[in-house]
């Protein structure tokens, strides 16, 4: 199998990488992210909230998700979806880019 980096952004973190499989014309793009810094920043956010911090007026910052699985779940129509949301954003696999306390 043959790789090439087909892009790379430093500001992001993301990568993208062109895989062809020998003996076939078929091929992979993939997409991944380095997502240290952002769990890193929602752990610093995570640190001035509890359980029973209220949400203020408007718009609240509950998490910080990396562009290539947003780009995900855009992509699956979840991000149309608030139930699916709330249930993405409250999921124990995501805790680490939870930027407070609580449920959504």
């Amino acid at each position: 199998m043959a790789r090439k980096v087909m892009d790379r952004d430093d500001l992001t973190g993301t990568e993208t990488i062109f895989h062809s499989h020998s003996n076939s014309d078929e091929y992979t793009v993939e997409s991944r992210q380095d997502v240290s810094e952002i769990i890193t920043g929602a752990k610093e956010l995570r640190k001035d909230t509890c359980r029973n911090t209220p949400y203020g007026d408007g718009l609240t910052r509950v998490a910080s998700i990396p562009m290539v699985m947003y780009a995900e779940w855009v992509k699956k129509g979840y991000t149309k979806d608030q139930k699916k949301m709330k249930q993405l954003l409250n999921s124990p696999d995501l805790r680490y880019f939870r930027t407070r306390e609580g449920k959504v």
